[in-house]
């Protein structure tokens, strides 16, 4: 069960390919990433362009799991296919739902794998590696 629940097929996932390169730093600039569970949203408002940094299609939820792992997914719900209809993260970090048409995603335990609602697809996502002290996200 536990395999079919991180099966997240990025290439038939519905959510256009767009760009993602995040270069954080959860010690300091993005402390809000430290907490297990914890999350933080990056969108045109917090990331710098002139860097070079890239916020995929509606944005990266990047998520410190219950696990005490990095995950990253486009915000997009993939059921609405629209930049603009994100999903919203619970007070427990464990499940990210779409305020439209009501899916649900598991990002707690970092599958980002549908838990409910109309969508056949998880959400989108994009690589993590921790680099020293910094995280990077990118696709």
């Amino acid at each position: 069960l536990l395999s079919h629940l991180s099966c997240t097929d990025e290439y038939d996932n519905p959510i256009p390919v767009a760009p993602v390169y995040l270069n954080l730093d959860p010690t300091f600039k993005d402390k809000e990433l430290k907490a297990v569970p914890s999350y933080k949203e990056y969108t045109d408002k917090n990331i710098n362009l002139t860097l070079g940094e890239r916020r995929g299609y509606g944005g990266v939820l990047v998520v410190h799991t219950m696990l005490g792992e990095y995950k990253a997914f486009d915000r997009s719900c993939p059921n609405e296919v629209q930049a603009g209809i994100t999903v919203e993260v619970d007070s427990e970090v464990l499940y990210a739902t779409c305020p439209k048409c009501g899916s649900k995603y598991e990002i707690g335990f970092g599958t980002g794998s549908r838990s409910e609602g109309p969508t056949s697809y998880g959400l989108r996502p994009y690589t993590t590696a921790l680099s020293g002290s910094k995280l990077i996200v990118k696709n």
